[in-house]
């Protein structure tokens, strides 16, 4: 099979979009301070408030990370242009006491610019979340 040359590099939102995902899974701010852009936002569902700016961010998620402190975050696709990506993941938590994992499935849509995520907006069911992560998980 030919091809004209090298693979194509990804897209520079999917390299962000992981990257934001990896930092997060490895509790690392640092890391994740260097995805966004100072003046970035995120709301964690399309009507929530938006949290910004960046350090917010990282701040927010080091109160999730806190909250569910054996939990994974896992890229399972992502859909990108050079500034826009639908970034597909994976929350999972085992939860001892019910044997089994708890496994969410979401979407952020991040929005780049500069080499820098400037928007990101999550996409879930949170009812399904609160009760597979809450009600189930504190039995």
């Amino acid at each position: 099979m030919e091809h004209d040359g090298p693979a194509a590099a990804p897209a520079n939102a999917e390299r962000l979009g992981r990257e934001f995902f990896g930092a997060i899974d490895a509790r690392d701010p640092h890391r994740l301070r260097a995805t966004l852009a100072d003046h970035a936002t995120f709301r964690s569902l399309p009507h929530r408030d938006a949290i910004r700016p960046a350090d917010d961010i990282v701040a927010y998620f080091g109160t999730v990370v806190s909250s569910y402190p054996t939990a994974r975050w896992d890229v399972t696709d992502v859909i990108a242009t050079e500034d826009r990506a639908a970034v597909q993941f994976l929350v999972r938590e085992y939860a001892p006491h019910l044997g089994r994992e708890l496994v969410s499935e979401q979407l952020a849509v991040l929005r780049v610019n500069d080499g820098r995520i400037v928007s990101i907006v999550g996409y879930y069911d949170s009812a399904e979340f609160k009760r597979l992560f809450w009600d189930d998980a504190m039995g």
